[in-house]
């Protein structure tokens, strides 16, 4: 089970930066480095891609806490520790892990709601996303806690970036879970998926290292209702 769990962690990574064949490097601090805050957070999260233990991807959030202790004013990889932190909640067994691990996205995701020259709805939705694992953490106690939070969130990053396929994804996606969680159903789910998809298509970054995740649970969520192969290729 952890080697779908790593194999699922690590390809959303891939979609977060692009690939390269530069062999890879340790991060470099010094008055002879030439290298650049881009260059080591392109590296780390490359890396990222070739980790096969969780024990690796830990290895990557503290490489990514140290880039970012070195560049304080750059907002990415305070981003990229909560989002991972997040997603590694969802992975791991101990529930004190967990609580630690989702601590620390929170956070994060604090000190980065006060940066400047951020991107706040990408901000917003990873907000959005501490909350849904918060309620996943125990969905019975947290359910009620935090449903507005996740919807708030989610919603509050749409309107700040009508353009954004993440919050439009991930508010699709906690609507979905709840939607089947009391019985429901949604006669339009594959034309909601296809509008989803489109957004992602159309979708420019700034710049490469922007977040891009979200194109996997999307085609996962379209081949689960069995949505057609031209709705998941749009």
């Amino acid at each position: 089970m952890k080697i779908y769990i790593l194999i699922a962690i690590t390809t959303i990574f891939f979609l977060a930066c692009s690939s390269s064949s530069k062999s890879q490097t340790t991060i470099i601090h010094s008055e002879n480095s030439e290298m650049t805050f881009s260059n080591q957070l392109e590296q780390t999260l490359t890396t990222i891609n070739t980790q096969k233990t969780l024990d690796e991807l830990f290895a990557s959030v503290n490489k990514l806490k140290r880039l970012s202790a070195l560049y304080p004013n750059e907002w990415l990889s305070e981003y990229y520790i909560a989002f991972l932190d997040i997603k590694l909640s969802l992975s791991v067994v101990d529930t004190d892990k967990k609580l630690a691990l989702l601590k620390e996205a929170k956070e994060k995701i604090e000190v980065l709601k006060n940066k400047e020259n951020t991107n706040e709805s990408e901000i917003i939705t990873l907000d959005g996303y501490y909350y849904y694992s918060k309620i996943a953490l125990d969905p019975q106690k947290n359910g009620q806690l935090y449903y507005q939070d996740v919807i708030g969130a989610y919603q509050k990053a749409k309107t700040i970036d009508k353009n954004n396929p993440r919050p439009a994804l991930m508010l699709y996606i906690f609507q979905y879970n709840m939607s089947k969680f009391v019985g429901g159903s949604n006669e339009n789910i594959c034309s909601e998926l296809e509008q989803i998809a489109l957004m992602f298509k159309n979708f420019i970054p700034i710049d490469k290292l922007q977040p891009k995740w979200g194109e996997i649970e999307l085609k996962q969520y379209q081949e689960k209702e069995n949505c057609s192969q031209e709705s998941i290729q749009n």
